[in-house]
């Protein structure tokens, strides 16, 4: 969970713990963990082996509810909220697929490539964060977050290093001439 004060300089803590687990000890296969909203496709898909990424694709999911006021894919079951992330980001290509194949939804995988053939669906990530809303790096950020494809997507390293978090640094590009600073983010965590 992500706490946010309007009070104090807009404050943010986390907490409630409850579902981390150290990768780093745990032995996979990992067993679900977390809220359905925010899960990753190789989680949601019951992938045995997923890493860090899954908490990148939450903070993903968490930017963009921080931009947008609601939950950017809001499925309520496994295969629901699998439908609800392809509307938004289209559906997977072959290699990206490869990923999610997994003993224990793999019929389904190939069930959902099958549909999704036929009604290839594209990418509405920006027509939802115009740049009105998110600029250019604030939506590169966002969309390295929300990758379908794990080895694809944007590390917490990776992210810091994008010029979107760098206050008055080069080559940021939103109205104000800032980075994290002058977004709509900002305003709703200060």
């Amino acid at each position: 969970n992500i706490l946010i004060g309007e009070e104090a300089g807009g404050v943010v803590k986390f907490c409630d713990y409850g579902l981390a687990m150290p990768t780093a000890k745990a032995e996979p296969p990992y067993g679900l963990a977390g809220t359905v909203p925010y899960m990753a496709p190789e989680m949601l898909l019951e992938k045995p082996e997923y890493d860090e990424g899954v908490d990148m694709w939450s903070l993903g999911c968490v930017m963009a509810e921080m931009l947008s006021g609601e939950e950017l894919f809001s499925g309520e079951k496994t295969m629901g909220q699998i439908g609800k992330i392809f509307d938004v980001l289209g559906a997977p290509g072959k290699k990206t697929w490869q990923h999610f194949e997994s003993a224990l939804r793999a019929d389904e995988v190939r069930q959902w490539r099958a549909r999704q053939r036929e009604v290839r669906r594209h990418d509405r990530l920006r027509e939802l964060f115009p740049e009105e809303l998110l600029s250019w790096h604030g939506f590169h950020v966002l969309k390295g977050l929300l990758t379908c494809n794990p080895s694809k997507r944007l590390t917490a390293a990776g992210a810091l290093r994008c010029p979107w978090f760098k206050v008055d640094g080069p080559g940021t590009d939103d109205a104000s001439g800032h980075g994290i600073g002058g977004t709509a983010l900002a305003r709703h965590t200060a």
